[in-house]
C-alpha cells in the first residue's frame, strides 16, 4: 500500500442544512444519544461508531461563510494519513487534482481535499482516530458502525486503475460484467466502486451502508419511525437491502448480509 494515505476510510461526511435535526435523525437510527455539548457553535456534529468508521455531519456554515463551498466540491469522506506532506506531494506527483489546499484550522487536525476521474472529491486528514465508539442507549436493529462506503464511477476500468492506484494496492483484473468493485480497507468501511449507477442512468447516488441483522426488523423499525423508504427491499449477490432517505435526501442502504 501506499505509505503515504492509509487504506482506512476515519470518517464519512454527510452534508446537512440543519445539524440538529441531522444529529437527532442519525441519532435515532442507531439508538444513540443526542451530545448536546457538541453543538458549540462548530459546523459539524461527530459521532465515533463501532469498527473505526465514524460519521461527520457538516453543516459546512464556515465555507459558505467564505464563500468557498459548493455541493460539487463536498468530500465524500476522510483518508488517514501519518504525514499531511508526505501525502500531498504523492498524489500531486500522480497528477491527481488537488480541490482544496492544506488546511490547518486548529492544532491536531490539518488536511486537504483532492477528486477522482469522475469528480468524487475525498479528504486526506491527519488527526486523531483513537476515541472510543458511542454506545447504543436504546435498542434498534441497525447497527451503529459503516461496513461499505459507495464511490460512483462511469468506466469500471479507469476507475480501478485510478483508486487502487492511489492507494498504492495492485489492481486486480475484473470482467467487463462487474458493476460493483470492492476495495477491502485495513480497517473500518471498504470502499464500493459502482457503476450501477452511471449504467442505470439514475439521478441519484447511494451515499454509504448501514447493516442489519434482520432486514424484516429493520424494515419495520424504519417504517414505524417515519422514515422514508427510498427503494423497497431486494437481495443481490448474498445480501438482502433496502434504501432510506435521511431529512437532506441522502439515500442510504441498510444491509443484511447472508
Amino acid at each position: 500500500m501506499s505509505h503515504f494515505i492509509e487504506n482506512s476510510i476515519n470518517s464519512v461526511f454527510v452534508h446537512v442544512s440543519n445539524l440538529q435535526r441531522s444529529a437527532e435523525w442519525y441519532s435515532n437510527l442507531l439508538g444513540l444519544n443526542v451530545l448536546e455539548e457538541r453543538f458549540n457553535g462548530g459546523p459539524v456534529y461527530w459521532m465515533e461508531l463501532n469498527n473505526f468508521t465514524g460519521l461527520i455531519l457538516d453543516d459546512n456554515s464556515v465555507n459558505i461563510a467564505r464563500g468557498e463551498w459548493s455541493k460539487e466540491n463536498a468530500p465524500l469522506y476522510m483518508y488517514s494519513t501519518k504525514s499531511i506532506p508526505k501525502a500531498y506531494k504523492y498524489l500531486k506527483q500522480k497528477g491527481v487534482n488537488i480541490t482544496l489546499e492544506i488546511e490547518t484550522p486548529h492544532d491536531g487536525l490539518t488536511f486537504f481535499n483532492f477528486e477522482d476521474l469522475d469528480g468524487n472529491v475525498f479528504m486526506v486528514c491527519s488527526c486523531d482516530d483513537n476515541n472510543r465508539p458511542l454506545e447504543k442507549v436504546s435498542h434498534t436493529p441497525i447497527h451503529n458502525r459503516i461496513p461499505a462506503v459507495f464511490v460512483n464511477v462511469s468506466d469500471m476500468q479507469k476507475a480501478v486503475k485510478w483508486h487502487f492506484e492511489v492507494l498504492g494496492i495492485e489492481p486486480r483484473l475484473i470482467n467487463s460484467n462487474e458493476t460493483i468493485v470492492e476495495i477491502q480497507s485495513e480497517k473500518g468501511a471498504n470502499i464500493l466502486l459502482d457503476n450501477n449507477r452511471y449504467l442505470n442512468g439514475d439521478n441519484y447516488k447511494v451515499s454509504f451502508m448501514f447493516e442489519t441483522d434482520n432486514i424484516n426488523d429493520a424494515y419495520t423499525f424504519v417504517k414505524s419511525n417515519h422514515i422514508e423508504i427510498f427503494t423497497e427491499k431486494e437481495g443481490h449477490g448474498g445480501r438482502s437491502f433496502f434504501t432510506i432517505r435521511d431529512p437532506d435526501g441522502h439515500v442510504i442502504m441498510i444491509c443484511e448480509p447472508h
